[in-house]
């Protein structure tokens, strides 16, 4: 964490949503990070906010630095839509251009935009602090802050706004969505984008749910499917990768609504792979391997057992490991342009 940050309080949840809980801080000292984080089934987890239950710590930290890499790859870029976005954060005067990445997670993506437009002022806000090693760039910052409670204190601050890998965390997409229109500013652009949690077989196909011992099944969609199932009983918008192009057309001052989606094997069984192919499909697998792993707090909260949590886990490892399953991950972004 930068140290020439401030780390005073800046505003509260109570001024705007009527919780108690504060909601939004500029922080640098490691004492703030360790008041919004706790210890739960051996990792540790963001204390602001029960919908998301994914790990915020180091090891996860490393894990989204490692599928920033993937999705940069895959996407050939930070961002899809490059037009729109080169356009949005074009120099101009009188007026620095800003960027807001919504669950900045490890940070990278916020921190890489910062380097690749040194022109525009860059934050960054998640539930839990960022891993951030060395100093960042000068126009960067980081802040916590729950994207459910709105962003009422952000209206037509920004000129392009980020959301990626949070649906797990938002309560209500289409009312997180309006938020974000109101907090760019005319031209800005939104981008969402996501991993679906359902998967597909090797044509593509959405692979349906299997009991054990049927044929084609695997342990790989077996936690992927509790994940989801424990995801959203918690009030997740898991399924907002489908959903969020007809959300952005629903939404009038949107204009410029487009989708794109990205399939990535996990792991390199494609005989038909390219080099360049091979080794994202091999980074996936890794991303993979620590995902399942770090699955174990929103599971066991659940009510699995602990022997099943790690059967399941140590199943669906294996069979990563061992490439027994041909299996798609398919990621999908949307974006609009706010008229």
């Amino acid at each position: 964490m930068n140290p020439g940050q401030d780390d005073t309080f800046e505003g509260s949840s109570e001024e705007r949503s009527g919780s108690p809980a504060p909601s939004l801080y500029s922080f640098s000292s490691s004492v703030d990070g360790q008041l919004m984080l706790r210890h739960v089934h051996g990792r540790i987890l963001n204390n602001q906010n029960d919908t998301y239950y994914l790990p915020a710590d180091n090891e996860e930290h490393r894990r989204l630095d490692l599928q920033h890499q993937v999705i940069s790859l895959a996407l050939g870029g930070l961002y899809p839509a490059p037009d729109l976005v080169r356009r949005a954060l074009r120099p101009r005067p009188g007026k620095v251009p800003a960027i807001l990445d919504v669950g900045t997670g490890s940070g990278s993506w916020a921190i890489d935009m910062a380097k690749q437009f040194p022109h525009c002022t860059v934050v960054g806000v998640d539930l839990a602090p960022p891993r951030v090693d060395g100093d960042l760039p000068p126009n960067c910052r980081f802040e916590i802050d729950d994207a459910n409670l709105g962003f009422s204190h952000y209206r037509e601050s920004f000129d392009l706004i980020h959301a990626r890998s949070i649906s797990a965390g938002i309560r209500d997409y289409p009312q997180f969505l309006e938020e974000v229109a109101q907090a760019l500013r005319p031209g800005g652009v939104v981008i969402s984008g996501d991993g679906d949690m359902q998967l597909f077989d090797e044509w593509h196909q959405p692979l349906p749910y299997m009991d054990e011992g049927t044929p084609g099944f695997t342990w790989i969609h077996r936690i992927f499917f509790a994940a989801y199932n424990a995801m959203k009983n918690r009030g997740g918008s898991i399924d907002s990768p489908s959903m969020c192009p007809s959300w952005l057309r629903g939404i009038d001052t949107f204009t410029d609504v487009g989708w794109h989606k990205v399939f990535i094997p996990m792991g390199p069984w494609p005989q038909s792979a390219d080099p360049r192919e091979r080794i994202i499909a091999e980074m996936l697998r890794e991303d993979c391997f620590r995902y399942i792993a770090g699955l174990s707090p929103l599971l066991l909260s659940e009510g699995y057992l602990p022997e099943s949590v790690e059967m399941m886990q140590r199943e669906a490892a294996a069979e990563l490991r061992e490439l027994r399953a041909r299996i798609y991950s398919r990621w999908a972004f949307a974006w609009a342009v706010k008229e």
